[in-house]
């Protein structure tokens, strides 16, 4: 049996502070976690409802509003600016319990501490519910002007991939503490990994982005219609987010220094110019991720732009085969993070294997379903395609919130976010050009080689760059116990 603790007082943040009593070690941490994962998960699938409801009607609305192939183009790279800028500058502000939101927004809630995560949860809720009250208007501006609160400060799960990973490092920390106690600890109830929360939050995404479209193309309401049932859907998901527990006080290290210097040094761990420099294992691991999530979203969006004329050419694509094809992504793609992910973590273990085994896949999936003139081959092309895709978001995510402390890990998840933010204003152009200038299949190529690039790159570093930076995390948090 693992030796309780008696009155063991996690160290007090600026906010919030926790004891864990002898008959409580990790259940408290647990319950927290637990909670704080359904919690999480209720909120992001009503808010991903309620915003989805309107995607069918989208095209006729911008059709019927004048808004022509440049409006939407300029829309597109607008909104990718937007959330350049707005994925770093909510992470940053999550992090931080003593900033204006967090005092304001962050404190009205469970508990009724200040909190910079929930202050931008609650931050993107109000972005989004402004967007839809100012898509009512049938004007061209009305149809500007309603992209740009959400596209800006709505990156909710961001926040709540940062909760996550802050409920797991309070599970770490105390069960940490517990065995370093004990002699032995043969005892242990089970505790959700990490890819398995993010994989059942991703889940939740992938299925309530199929729920929405198909609710609105069923019922086909009207556009007016739609946006009040999106209106109440995302109240309901600010609603849930006043219940959700803070994480614990304990992933924050004790601090005998001033509060303010003690704070702006862990605060400052990462920002672009140390990722860049390499100055630490920790900027180094950050690095590595950037690189990999940076890589995979310039794959994806060189390769979506000669996918769906690819389609119509070859199947005489139309809405009803997008919609199924859609549909089948969405399933497939909530499947792969809900289940296949953690099985296949458990199979191969968390070292490079899995992360090189999902590049070949991505590769060698994305050239067949380009090059089959057989739908059921696209179809299972895609299957694995998919899997893949979410069985790397999944473990990636995962690792992100081992190298990055409380007070950072939102800031981190905002500089990948907005990595891929760049990739998506990038990539399309990129894409564009290969393709204009070296031939329809030169895009497809460059997609390989990225991914050919990416097994070699994962092969060589990822065990010693990343996982190792989590590892000796562990190791010098036991010492110092």
């Amino acid at each position: 049996m693992c030796k309780p603790i008696a009155n063991e007082t996690i160290p007090e943040s600026e906010d919030n502070s926790k004891t864990i009593s002898s008959d409580g070690d990790t259940a408290g941490a647990r319950r927290t976690l637990a909670t704080g994962t359904l919690v999480s998960g209720i909120s992001i699938f009503f808010l991903i409802c309620g915003l989805s409801l309107t995607f069918p009607q989208m095209q006729s609305r911008r059709d019927e509003l004048g808004c022509d192939a440049l409006c939407y183009g300029s829309m597109t790279s607008v909104r990718g600016a937007l959330g350049l800028v707005g994925t770093a500058l909510i992470g940053r502000l999550s992090d931080r319990n003593d900033s204006l939101l967090a005092k304001s927004l962050g404190s009205v809630g469970k508990g009724g501490n200040n909190s910079g995560r929930r202050g931008c949860l609650l931050l993107g809720i109000i972005a989004s519910l402004l967007g839809l009250i100012i898509a009512l208007d049938d004007s061209l501006i009305g149809l500007w002007l309603s992209m740009i609160p959400g596209a800006f400060l709505q990156h909710n799960f961001d926040v709540f991939k940062s909760l996550l990973s802050e409920y797991h490092n309070d599970v770490d920390n105390v069960k940490d503490k517990l065995e370093n106690d004990a002699e032995e600890c043969e005892e242990s109830l089970p505790i959700p990994s990490r890819s398995s929360s993010v994989g059942k939050l991703g889940m939740t995404v992938g299925i309530s982005f199929m729920i929405g479209p198909m609710f609105a193309a069923g019922a086909n309401p009207s556009f007016q219609s739609a946006t009040y049932i999106a209106i109440f859907c995302i109240l309901v998901s600010g609603a849930s987010i006043f219940i959700i527990p803070l994480p614990l006080a304990s992933s924050k290290p004790l601090c005998n220094e001033k509060p303010d210097t003690c704070e702006t040094q862990q605060s400052n761990e990462f920002t672009l110019s140390k990722m860049i420099k390499l100055q630490t294992p920790k900027t180094r691991a950050a690095m590595t991720l950037l690189v990999i999530r940076l890589n995979m979203a310039l794959a994806f969006h060189i390769f979506n732009t000669i996918w769906p004329a690819s389609l119509k050419a070859r199947f005489q694509f139309g809405p009803s085969d997008h919609a199924r094809f859609m549909s089948f992504i969405g399933i497939t793609y909530a499947l792969s993070q809900g289940f296949v992910a953690k099985r296949m973590i458990n199979a191969l273990g968390t070292n490079g294997k899995v992360h090189c085994i999902c590049c070949t896949m991505l590769g060698i999936g994305r050239y067949i379903a380009f090059h089959t003139d057989h739908l059921v081959v696209v179809y299972a092309a895609f299957l694995f395609i998919i899997n893949a895709l979410g069985i790397l978001n999944t473990v990636i995510t995962a690792d992100t919130g081992t190298i990055a402390s409380k007070n950072e890990i939102g800031k981190l998840f905002g500089i990948l976010q907005a990595s891929e933010s760049a990739a998506g204003m990038v990539g399309p152009v990129l894409g564009g050009t290969i393709s204009h200038y070296l031939g329809k299949d030169a895009p497809l190529l460059a997609v390989v080689g990225i991914y050919t690039f990416l097994f070699f790159f994962m092969s060589w570093g990822y065990d010693g760059l990343v996982l190792s930076v989590s590892r000796d995390e562990r190791k010098e948090m036991k010492k110092s116990m």
